[in-house]
């Protein structure tokens, strides 16, 4: 049947209307026949729901924006920036790639560098000019200057020794001689192990001449002497030995036999080393005459002048801290004397006013040849 337009759609705006109503009834009990399955479907909202959103796509959003969310959560920062765990596992993996690569290459450069170092320096080493004369003297120093600092760095040694084994030592005047005698160092150090033993003496004599011996000589430093050693305690027997030699020209009473008369004569002491008594009494023994006289300048310019030589015995404190004798042997032109002070190479290497000796000694004793 035919519709008008103005019947289209009715008052409800829900559908078209017939227009008797006949079909009107028609129509409704079919409506009614239609409606009631659906009535049934709308008592399961779930799954026409279901069937809604699914269709119409709002069940699929939201479980795509869920997913999105937790994955967000579960990334953190780092889903922010849109990066994957894959991702940031490369990125790791690279940086510590990079890492060792950078660690192994500067070791190389390292090691190269102190091997080339290394080698370079033996190179230079080898080709290094050494001094034949001392190995510790920088090459092309003169042999005169060399030996002069060979006996210097000797000396030094010798004294750092001296100190690190100085509880060794029995009669701390030793040590006290390395330390003021640079030229006595080596003897100091070979005290502990040496012998008590002379040693022959060789060296010519000349009469007139007279020899600059020293107590610390090994030839008869070592011997055993008032007490001691004559290397801190010789000095009688060792000024005596120069007299002898140098008025009588000879050389056989040295000063390790005078000290063994000196010793069985008992002419020895423990404070001065060598009584007065052993000039007079073993001086006489040897073929000298010998005079006691009071210490003067004037007594000492006499007996010089009259050829002979003054064995002065020295104060304490003047040349060196202890008692000892020494030896006048010659006048000079300016009116000074020399001096061979067997205890000191400073006092025995430079002349002295007369009265400046006399002024310093305790006994003085004039010495001739008796022969002359």
């Amino acid at each position: 049947m035919p519709y008008s337009n103005s019947n289209r759609r009715g008052s409800s705006g829900r559908g078209y209307a017939p227009q008797d109503a006949r079909t009107s009834r028609e129509y409704q009990s079919s409506r009614a026949h239609l409606s009631e399955p659906r009535r049934r479907e709308s008592r399961s909202p779930y799954r026409s729901n279901r069937n809604y959103r699914t269709i119409s796509g709002h069940d699929a959003g939201l479980n795509v924006r869920n997913g999105m969310s937790r994955r967000r959560r579960q990334s953190g920062i780092l889903g922010r920036f849109g990066i994957s765990n894959r991702e940031l596992a490369f990125l790791v993996g690279g940086v510590v790639i990079l890492i060792l690569l950078i660690f192994g290459i500067s070791s190389c450069v390292r090691g190269c560098s102190s091997k080339s170092a290394s080698s370079s320096s033996q190179t230079t080493t080898s080709k290094k000019a050494v001094n034949s004369v001392d190995k510790r003297v920088a090459a092309g120093t003169s042999e005169a200057l060399t030996k002069k600092l060979k006996t210097s760095l000797d000396q030094a040694d010798g004294l750092d020794w001296i100190a690190a084994h100085a509880n060794k030592y029995s009669d701390s005047r030793l040590v006290e001689l390395a330390m003021r005698e640079p030229t006595a160092i080596s003897f100091v150090k070979g005290a502990l192990s040496a012998k008590s033993t002379a040693k022959s003496y060789t060296d010519g004599t000349e009469k007139g001449s007279y020899p600059l011996l020293y107590d610390w000589d090994t030839r008869w430093g070592y011997v055993s002497y008032a007490g001691s050693i004559m290397g801190v305690t010789g000095s009688g027997p060792t000024t005596l030995s120069m007299a002898y030699m140098g008025l009588t020209g000879k050389n056989d009473q040295t000063p390790s036999v005078l000290a063994k008369l000196a010793t069985s004569g008992k002419y020895t002491d423990k404070t001065t080393g060598t009584t007065a008594k052993f000039f007079t009494e073993v001086g006489a023994k040897i073929g000298l005459t010998v005079n006691q006289y009071t210490a003067s300048a004037s007594n000492i310019q006499l007996v010089l002048g009259n050829g002979g030589v003054v064995a002065v015995q020295l104060k304490a404190g003047f040349t060196t801290p202890y008692a000892h004798w020494a030896l006048v042997m010659s006048a000079n032109s300016d009116g000074s004397v020399s001096m061979y002070d067997p205890d000191s190479t400073s006092a025995s290497t430079h002349t002295w006013a007369a009265g400046t000796i006399a002024a310093n000694a305790s006994d003085m004793y004039a010495l001739t040849s008796t022969s002359s």
